[in-house]
């Protein structure tokens, strides 16, 4: 009496044992890995997310291409006499395929990687995980009119890397260019603003300015970049015939410049519209 079916027999067995012992050492060495990660307190917890998502996503590579060799004779059997399956799969599929290829193209071009402020379709963020089918990122875009909810986990499937731009803001460095722009009315004294916001832009870059000539060194040093503006610069536009538009260009850190923007901003307003002077008390006779 046949207890088992055809397609079961030694070789089948063998495959099956290889694979349970196989996964059972791959999966034992991520554990290992993991557990060594996060009990060494030396390391930054930035470094740590990295090499845990590292570890995590080799063993998922090994974890394939390690099934594939075990059962590559099975697989080329199934293979040919479903070819018109296999059509089929790959249709069904398509997006997953994409996604593995957005992968392969990310790894290969190192566009971004685990910290990074990068910019997909429209939508900002601080990447937190990244895997073979999708990337995870918490959103930074700055809250409008249409849309107040901000800081949310967004997951961006890795398939868009391959139709869409990536702005990675963080690939230079801790420094970016920023550009604050505001509009004035023709009424209004732009002078004034226009000397205000260059003089808070002129204290905030002073402020880091020794940190900016050491990355501005670096990365001449590193890409061979020439050397980028150290100073703010001013432009003024009169293409509205009711508005006055000044933009301030100037370096900052990544992780200041919405604050360096709202202060430059106040003391525009501030210049556009001083606040009247109260009257001093007259000394009593």
């Amino acid at each position: 009496m046949q207890l088992l079916p055809s397609f079961i027999d030694a070789a089948f067995m063998r495959d099956l044992l290889i694979t349970s012992v196989y996964f059972a050492l791959l999966l034992a060495i991520r554990m290992s890995v993991r557990h060594a990660i996060l009990k060494r307190d030396s390391i930054e917890p930035e470094m740590k997310r990295r090499w845990l998502v590292t570890v995590r996503n080799v063993t998922f590579l090994l974890l394939l291409i390690g099934l594939a060799l075990i059962w590559a004779s099975e697989i080329e059997t199934v293979a040919v006499s479903m070819v018109a399956v296999a059509a089929a799969l790959v249709l069904a599929t398509r997006e997953m395929i994409l996604c593995l290829l957005g992968a392969l193209y990310r790894g290969s071009t190192n566009a971004y990687k685990l910290g990074d402020r990068i910019e997909i379709n429209g939508l900002k963020g601080q990447v937190m995980d990244v895997d073979m089918l999708s990337t995870t990122v918490i959103e930074i875009t700055p809250a409008s009119v249409t849309k107040g909810s901000v800081g949310r986990v967004v997951t961006i499937p890795n398939s868009q890397l391959l139709t869409q731009s990536v702005f990675n803001e963080s690939q230079l460095g801790r420094f970016v260019m920023h550009t604050v722009m505001l509009q004035l009315p023709r009424a209004d004294n732009w002078q004034a603003v226009e000397a205000a916001m260059l003089q808070t832009a002129r204290d905030e870059v002073g402020r880091y300015a020794s940190d900016l000539v050491k990355h501005a060194r670096d990365l001449q040093r590193q890409h061979g970049l020439g050397v980028p503006m150290l100073t703010p610069r001013i432009r003024l536009m009169f293409e509205n015939f009711e508005f006055t538009e000044l933009q301030v260009y100037l370096p900052v850190p990544l992780v200041e410049r919405f604050d360096i923007e709202q202060r430059i901003i106040r003391a525009a307003a501030e210049a556009a519209h001083p606040s009247p002077m109260e009257p001093k008390p007259q000394p009593s006779l």
